[in-house]
């Protein structure tokens, strides 16, 4: 049983109780409690799982964070060390959700969740191949991942006490970066918020960098 569920499963790489009935509809659930037990697959949080491998596979941790708490996609620090806008590496996978502000530590690493409105959610994220050396025809999963302009913008929007030029030195953003985000979609991307608290925190930004 076990060998058969392997093979099955771990296309999902990080996989419900749902998609375990979906494959084995008579499938005792408690197999699951057992090889966990045994150290065979790992708990993420309430009825999601993963292999006990897991962390060799490149990205996992953040298709976990998509999966285990809908809707949400990776942005804020994450997503800014990601795209080289900060030269720090985040032990901690960020992200935002339209359901409540939430964080969980897994045995995948810890997750973030920071809620933002959800007429801002539904645009400027991308679906990205979790698996860089997999091909589509592979079927690599995707993950739900902020665009570099929708990144800055829920930072701003969500850490608001960025409102001094040394608070903005203090986050050493890459300048030259920066320039190619600052772009027709950014602002377009901007309107959506419909701030003008996060409006002066961007122009702050963009003077405090030589934008």
């Amino acid at each position: 049983m076990w060998n058969e569920f392997q093979v099955k499963m771990r296309p999902f790489r990080v996989f419900s109780t749902s998609d375990v009935t979906k494959q084995f509809p008579s499938m005792n659930l408690m197999n699951l409690v057992r090889w966990q037990d045994k150290g065979y697959i790992l708990k993420l949080r309430n009825r999601w799982y993963a292999f006990n491998d897991a962390e060799s596979h490149e990205n996992i941790g953040w298709l976990a964070a998509n999966l285990i708490y809908v809707p949400s996609y990776v942005s804020l620090h994450t997503a800014l060390s990601w795209y080289n806008l900060i030269p720090d590496m985040v032990p901690v996978t960020t992200s935002v959700t339209t359901r409540k502000t939430n964080k969980f530590s897994t045995p995948l690493g810890d997750f973030d969740y920071h809620r933002i409105k959800p007429e801002l959610f539904g645009f400027g994220y991308s679906l990205e191949n979790m698996d860089a050396n997999r091909t589509i025809s592979n079927q690599s999963r995707k993950i739900m991942v902020a665009t570099p302009q929708k990144t800055i913008l829920d930072f701003f929007y969500i850490n608001s006490f960025y409102d001094s030029k040394k608070d903005m030195k203090d986050l050493r953003l890459n300048d030259s970066e920066l320039a190619n985000i600052i772009n027709e979609e950014f602002y377009n991307f901007l309107e959506k918020y419909k701030s003008e608290a996060l409006k002066c925190r961007i122009r702050l930004m963009i003077k405090t960098y030589g934008l």
